[in-house]
């Protein structure tokens, strides 16, 4: 792979993916000269596709429960097994028997999800209407089933979602929940590092990385806006304050890997001033993240995302960052000086990371080649 990476080329215009696609052409390990374009879906129109199979599959759910219930006049466990069963089965054979529209894809979607929600409805019913260990197992093992065996990357990004919450559920019953951030974490950068291993399991694996990384958010979220406490009970345990700094280290360890990683590809000595000022401004951020519970988590993914050259974690990482802000901000456990004084000092690390990026990376007009007419 060494001798495919070619780096950008303002002056000539051309882009790196064009000229490791020309490298890939010149090896035979291609049959076309052109680049194909990008098949990577809008972030509004997965999210619309995702609301969309929501809906639709309650209103399946709905329509089948109606049905039983006015044949047999009563519906319990065992019928939404059964219902469940036919509609996974029903949607399983539109994604391999059926044609590859987007018609037909939506639909095996959410027929799909109408499966899952039956299923869990029926095993919620036999486990005697409770979350167990029983019911977070079985429903985990379907969603990486189905995380496995679908194609279709929105479906893809559900399921893997799915299946991290059961986990962490399971995690939640062994009063392990504490461990659930850091375990994402570290998952989900694993598997960013590998990304370029994964071959034909390429879109699996980043439907992975985005579902972890969203539930990683979303636990942190809940604790720092649990206003009755509910679930910060759930962290609260006796090695609660380790378990924190075990987290911060290995954010720190993460971040100091990935800015090494940037300084070897930018062949920056380690002792370059931009490089030991990023350090300080990651010790800083780590110990902002005492207080701020989730900003150093927020750091973390937008130096994964500019890594991997995902903007979707950059935008989960710069949207989380203000909100965990804006959450201490609000939270009545400090008092308004001190609250004042810690987004003082992030604001300043802010400023100063600016002004060096201004320094040491000062922006270059690139030129403009015009396309030729046709």
């Amino acid at each position: 792979m060494s001798k495919l990476n070619h780096e950008f080329s303002p002056a000539s215009g051309v882009s790196a993916a064009q000229t490791l696609w020309d490298s890939l052409y010149a090896q035979g390990a291609v049959n076309s000269a052109e680049l194909p374009e990008s098949q990577d879906m809008p972030w509004y129109i997965a999210l619309m596709q995702a609301g969309a199979a929501w809906i639709a599959a309650w209103f399946l759910l709905g329509f089948m429960v109606s049905l039983f219930d006015s044949l047999l006049g009563r519906f319990e466990g065992g019928t939404a097994l059964f219902i469940g069963g036919s509609y996974l089965g029903l949607g399983l054979a539109l994604y391999w028997g059926g044609r590859q529209q987007h018609f037909l894809q939506q639909f095996a979607f959410a027929s799909c999800l109408s499966g899952t929600l039956a299923l869990a409805w029926g095993l919620f019913d036999l486990l005697g209407d409770t979350f167990n260990q029983a019911w977070y197992l079985c429903m985990a093992a379907l969603f990486l089933l189905l995380w496995g065996i679908i194609k279709h990357a929105v479906a893809q990004w559900v399921f893997a979602f799915g299946c991290s919450v059961c986990v962490t559920g399971l995690l939640a019953e062994w009063h392990l929940l504490s461990l659930t951030p850091t375990l994402w974490l570290l998952l989900s950068s694993i598997m960013l590092f590998n990304l370029h291993h994964t071959g034909h399991h390429y879109q699996r694996a980043r439907m992975w990385i985005f579902a972890t990384s969203a539930n990683l958010l979303t636990i942190q979220l809940m604790y720092v806006f649990s206003l009755d406490r509910e679930f910060s009970q759930l962290y609260a345990v006796g090695w609660q304050s380790g378990i924190t700094a075990l987290h911060l280290l290995v954010v720190f360890a993460i971040c100091s890997f990935l800015l090494l990683s940037l300084c070897k590809q930018w062949q920056f000595p380690f002792t370059h001033p931009a490089i030991l000022c990023a350090f300080l401004g990651l010790v800083l951020i780590s110990a902002l993240s005492l207080p701020m519970q989730g900003l150093s988590t927020a750091v973390l993914l937008i130096l994964l995302g500019h890594y991997g050259h995902e903007a979707w974690l950059k935008g989960m990482g710069i949207a989380s960052g203000l909100v965990f802000a804006a959450s201490y901000y609000y939270s009545l456990e400090t008092t308004l000086m001190l609250k004042s004084l810690y987004l003082m000092g992030l604001g300043g690390v802010l400023i100063i990371a600016r002004l060096l990026m201004w320094r040491f990376f000062p922006i270059t007009q690139v030129p403009v080649v015009p396309k030729e007419q046709a």
